[in-house]
């Protein structure tokens, strides 16, 4: 079983053939074949009301759609997100947004809210910074709360800060990042639902037979609070 809080699942499957991360569009496409062969059951718009033993197994008492739901299974990977601790920083000066946890100019950049991965601009040094002298967070500690992480905008926060510290301070400013156009947060539809579909059509046949109409563009805008 996968169960999401959420109504649909093809926000999270990536941009499959079109994904220009080849390896996150593989897992997309294997997802939607899992599916497709029974040997993963969806469970959308779920939400957990407790959790009891029973015997070596569990019990989920849960409402799926609304409506009560409950359901055995042998054990739970929990994959809800995350936050930093921040605690050992207590003795230095830290300046953090109340909300996003992060720093107050990066803040309103990558609130879910407003933004999805795909569109919170390019930032470094200047949007990192802490009153305390020479210190920054980089990487997804540095969002806070927020899911829009992509460890593409981690890798341009590095190249900034680590400018900033060589003394190049111009070239901690510039703007470096490009991200793919396709499969980031935000996908065009891809008339296939699996590898073997694809493979079919490539070649002129209709499809592998398991092919449902193609699903409609979609574009992550937020996530759930």
């Amino acid at each position: 079983f996968w169960a999401l809080r959420h109504a649909s699942v093809d926000r999270l499957l990536g941009g499959g053939l079109n994904d220009q991360l080849p390896e996150r569009g593989a897992l997309g496409l294997a997802a939607r074949q899992a599916m497709a062969d029974g040997r993963l059951n969806m469970l959308t718009s779920f939400a957990v009301n407790g959790i009891e033993t029973q015997g070596e197994g569990l019990v989920v008492d849960a409402n799926l759609g609304g409506k009560p739901f409950n359901l055995a299974i042998d054990r739970i990977v929990v994959t809800t997100g995350f936050r930093p601790d921040l605690s050992f920083l207590s003795e230095i000066r830290i300046a953090l947004d109340p909300a996003v946890e992060a720093p107050p100019a990066l803040a309103p950049l990558i609130d879910p809210n407003y933004h999805s991965c795909g569109t919170v601009p390019a930032h470094g040094i200047a949007e990192l910074a802490h009153p305390e002298p020479g210190f920054t967070i980089v990487g997804s500690k540095s969002y806070g709360r927020a899911p829009t992480f992509l460890m593409a905008t981690g890798y341009e926060q590095v190249r900034s800060v680590v400018a900033d510290i060589a003394g190049d301070h111009a070239a901690a400013r510039e703007v470096r990042l490009v991200l793919p156009e396709t499969g980031v947060c935000s996908a065009a539809a891809v008339d296939a639902c699996c590898v073997r579909d694809a493979d079919a059509k490539a070649t002129g046949a209709s499809g592998c037979g398991c092919a449902t109409a193609p699903a409609t563009e979609t574009r992550e805008n937020g996530v759930d609070a």
